[in-house]
């Protein structure tokens, strides 16, 4: 009972903490029917319920403990408490919450701004541009956590029963969305987004840079799956004007003000005196102390008398004189809600050059990428620029490793450790059922059956009255990418 009362608590608080000033939620009283709005308005306030979906109750904690990136520490009283998503057991308001802020809030938001935009006089083609860049993402998310959602029909008022596409589909939607974006921009129009901008305030470099990161994110999601994506990843690399920097990351940070906190540090500090209710997993655990990671200490807060950084089995029992917790500095009042970082772009094309994908194998090219990939995840999370260059190039030489693809998979998951729904689907993608990096094993307490795949559809109004609506699917049962 402790638990669940702290769990509901939970999501009530993450729903006020809002990062943005009161301008950016200056919108209508209905999102769904805004009245003579300015686009920037519906774009600022999707972003802002987009950023806080991710970042919160109802997506960060159940991916992050059904995808074991963290552990809920059993039965330790300071801990999150079982049963809980860990355990496979899910609260109907993460999937009802979820699909509310993709589709009928932040989806609906950004296509009316986009619509809107476009037929304004002078049309204003780099804020619908900018719309279709964080409509893609949204999508994106939103199809990798339910699966088939409706795409082509969607957001028309015309249509009372969108139907739902398949995800293959989706996909390629998305795409064609994302060029258009691309087709649309105009750097030298003053004509954009940028005071409500929270992303790169109006820098339409850098948007485009993003349009195309992102595009090449959604091919590596679907090229194991169809394998003739691999052309347009090879194309995507040769063409560059990708994220290059850290400079590019497409990120929005939280501060340190009442109101506006991170909801992750903002939860243990109020209901848990500052400490927080996770414990580190073994699976992220092990494998950095097993390289004395640098980061290990910014991830996690280890015991007074433990002798290192110790995760748990998922599920199981935390120990407070043993095991690490997440750390305050990782999950600080003013850390940001990242969707795509320089370093992630990196580990993408390490994978790309050690795999072909489109291009010639090289493994060298591939040990470089690596390497630089880990060197910039460890200087985002704060460790300093000499000691995370020397930890990077003391790591194995992809030539030296058996497995060299599983070895840059691994790293990227841990990078993405404090991006619950990003580290799910990297993990999906990572390898067929049995062979996905890490290789995960049920969760203590979970029951018997296959693990974790999928949030279920919710059972709101608007899907209970739709025809076209999928029937329930079951959490552990794997989506179209998901081999």
């Amino acid at each position: 009972m402790k638990k669940r009362l702290i769990y509901f608590a939970g999501v009530a608080l993450l729903s006020l903490a809002l990062p943005s000033c009161k301008k950016y939620l200056d919108i209508n009283k209905s999102p769904n029917s805004a009245e003579n709005p300015d686009p920037k308005l519906l774009f600022s306030n999707a972003s802002t319920q987009y950023i806080n979906l991710r970042s919160g109750g109802d997506m960060y904690i159940p991916m992050a403990l059904a995808g074991q990136l963290i552990a809920d520490g059993g039965n330790n009283p300071t801990g999150w408490g079982i049963p809980s998503a860990q355990e496979y057991t899910f609260s109907v308001f993460n999937y009802n919450n979820s699909w509310n802020t993709y589709y009928l809030s932040s989806g609906t938001n950004l296509k009316q701004a986009i619509t809107i935009s476009e037929s304004a006089t002078p049309k204003n083609n780099n804020a619908a541009a900018q719309s279709k860049v964080l409509l893609a993402q949204v999508v994106y998310d939103l199809t990798t956590v339910f699966g088939d959602v409706p795409f082509s029909e969607a957001w028309r008022p015309d249509i009372s029963y969108p139907k739902f596409d398949a995800q293959k589909d989706v996909f390629l939607g998305i795409v064609a969305l994302l060029n258009e974006a691309l087709a649309q921009f105009d750097e030298a129009s003053v004509l954009k987004i940028s005071d409500y901008d929270l992303f790169y305030k109006g820098d339409i470099a850098k948007w485009k840079r993003l349009a195309k990161s992102l595009k090449l994110r959604v091919l590596m999601t679907m090229v194991d799956k169809d394998p003739t994506q691999a052309a347009a990843i090879g194309q995507l690399i040769a063409a560059g004007g990708l994220v290059n920097s850290a400079a590019d990351n497409f990120k929005v940070a939280y501060q340190n003000v009442s109101g506006r906190k991170n909801p992750k540090f903002a939860l243990s500090e109020q209901y848990n005196s500052g400490e927080s209710f996770f414990f580190a997993s073994k699976y992220v655990a092990d494998f950095m102390r097993g390289l004395d990671d640098p980061r290990l200490p910014k991830f996690f807060a280890k015991p007074a008398a433990a002798d290192n950084y110790y995760g748990i089995q998922p599920g199981e029992d935390g120990d407070d004189d043993h095991d690490s917790r997440i750390s305050s500095l990782l999950q600080s009042a003013d850390a940001p809600e990242v969707m795509f970082s320089y370093q992630e772009q990196l580990f993408f094309e390490a994978e790309i050059q050690a795999r072909g994908i489109g291009v010639p194998v090289s493994l060298s090219n591939a040990n470089t990428l690596y390497k630089k990939a880990v060197e910039e995840s460890c200087k985002f999370y704060g460790v300093s620029a000499a000691t995370a260059a020397s930890f990077a190039a003391g790591l194995p030489d992809l030539s030296t490793v058996a497995a060299p693809v599983k070895l840059i998979h691994y790293h990227q998951w841990v990078d993405l450790m404090d991006r619950g729904g990003d580290a799910f689907i990297q993990w999906r993608r990572s390898g067929p059922d049995g062979d996905e990096v890490p290789l995960l094993t049920l969760p203590t307490g979970a029951p018997a059956g296959a693990l974790f795949r999928r949030y279920e559809y919710p059972s709101t109004n608007e899907l209970s009255v739709n025809p076209n609506a999928p029937a329930t699917v079951k959490f552990n049962v794997k989506m179209w990418f998901d081999l």
